[in-house]
């Protein structure tokens, strides 16, 4: 039976990967969850702690929404053109030095 939803919101995968890491040493995991842990253990790119402080710093820094300072946490863009496709049409809102700043905390936050 699944559990009550408390709340909803965008989280990083390095995030989901400690929730769903812990859940499985609790007990087994659905098949989804394993999915889900099996591709959120191949694809994070920084260590929960660091993702959650990126994402807040994108937010609050570049007004970006929740769900887009997430995708940009978790594909970790290495160049502006990478970044650009991630921001779609909001890449036009942000000056070229703005963009090498993102690439910049991104790179900082992946080492």
């Amino acid at each position: 039976m699944p559990k009550e939803i408390i709340s909803q919101e965008e989280i990083p995968l390095p995030q989901v990967k400690k929730i769903l890491s812990k859940r499985s040493k609790e007990g087994d995991l659905s098949f989804q969850q394993s999915i889900t842990l099996e591709h959120a253990t191949t694809f994070s790119k920084m260590a929960p702690a660091v993702s959650a402080k990126l994402v807040d710093r994108l937010m609050s820094k570049f007004e970006l929404s929740r769900s887009l300072a997430v995708q940009i946490t978790n594909i970790a863009p290495t160049t502006e053109e990478e970044l650009k496709v991630i921001l779609g049409s909001h890449a036009s809102n942000f000056t070229d030095e703005q963009l090498i700043q993102i690439i910049d905390m991104v790179m900082k936050a992946r080492s």
